[in-house]
């Protein structure tokens, strides 16, 4: 017995492995449901039927989808050790029912699952998606509430239980895991991501950034993509020479001259998302510069509402680079 128990969490460590890389993105239903089709060694994640899912060789649970219509689905608590927190409420109200059964043994096992959230469903112009969250701990169960606590796993303790390295190839992985954090306006020294050089960060960086904004500028709605060739940069917010986090809720996708003209202050963006041009940008000597025809228009967004800029670093923006412009 103990060996197939062994060779069960094996299994879930292997294709936990497999799937680090999509750890914190937003995905198509049938990436969970269909996951072959993608990374031809893991069968599935989910089959976005039950909220539960346990598969038939396994006595552990591999994933849980969190859906838009409980009432807990958008409540995503910060932890002060960096963590995050969601409450699940399971479909069956018996404990003994085969799927809370199991959920309950990853609980007394500590064995961690996959934690998935709805973010759209099949009436959303995208379809129904999901975000892969990464991995949590299931660390209790309220049953006055009949809720379970899910804390999700840090970065560093899903490369402990993964035994992996923050290869380049991780790193984007763990920014996009930092914007399920609570929000921190500058780089912490003592956090393993920024003990990595900050040429590796940027290149990071700028694909998490890139990636939310289908390389496309956030203010002109300008797009060039051949191949690897992108015209769009990763803009700081709260800029890097004043230590601005790596947070993908820091970042801009914005065209070279926009992203010029954001970091001298020409321009910034108002709590709802729009363009403020500064009224003195209008007096410039200028020829075809589009952006200044472009006050008080909405700036393009992530589809998914937790990567957007975060107010806090938008006041900074508004505060040190607009409210600095053109002093004399």
């Amino acid at each position: 017995m103990g060996a197939i128990i062994a060779s069960e969490r094996d299994e879930r460590r292997r294709i936990f492995r497999r799937l680090t890389a999509y750890f914190g993105k937003t995905l198509p239903s049938s990436f969970f449901q269909k996951t072959r089709e993608t990374i031809p060694d893991v069968e599935r994640i989910h089959p976005i039927i039950r909220g539960i899912y346990k598969p038939a060789w396994s006595q552990y649970v591999l994933a849980i989808a969190s859906i838009l219509e409980s009432p807990y689905a958008d409540q995503i608590y910060y932890n002060p050790d960096h963590s995050w927190s969601l409450f699940y409420q399971p479909r069956d109200a018996s404990l003994d029912a085969a799927d809370n059964a199991a959920l309950r043994r990853c609980m007394a096992e500590h064995q961690p699952i996959l934690v998935l959230r709805q973010v759209s469903d099949k009436h959303h112009t995208q379809g129904a998606r999901h975000r892969l969250l990464g991995l949590g701990w299931v660390e209790s169960y309220d049953e006055t509430e009949r809720l379970f606590r899910i804390r999700g796993l840090r970065f560093e303790e899903t490369q402990t239980y993964l035994e992996t390295e923050l290869s380049d190839d991780l790193l984007p992985t763990a920014l996009r895991l930092e914007a399920l954090e609570e929000w921190q306006p500058f780089l912490q020294e003592d956090r393993v991501l920024y003990r990595v050089s900050p040429s590796r960060r940027d290149q990071a960086f700028r694909k998490v950034v890139l990636e939310n904004y289908d390389n496309t500028c956030a203010a002109t709605d300008q797009q060039f993509v051949l191949g690897d060739l992108v015209e769009a940069d990763a803009a700081h917010i709260i800029p890097k020479e004043v230590n601005g986090t790596d947070d993908p809720r820091n970042g801009l996708a914005l065209s070279k001259s926009v992203h010029w003209a954001f970091d001298a202050g020409v321009f910034t963006i108002s709590d709802q998302y729009e363009i403020l041009i500064h009224p003195k940008a209008h007096s410039a000597r200028h020829r075809s510069f589009r952006l200044l025809e472009m006050d008080r228009r909405p700036i393009r967004l992530p589809s998914d509402p937790t990567l957007r800029p975060h107010g806090e670093a938008l006041e900074w923006h508004r505060r040190e680079r607009y409210g600095r412009f053109a002093l004399p």
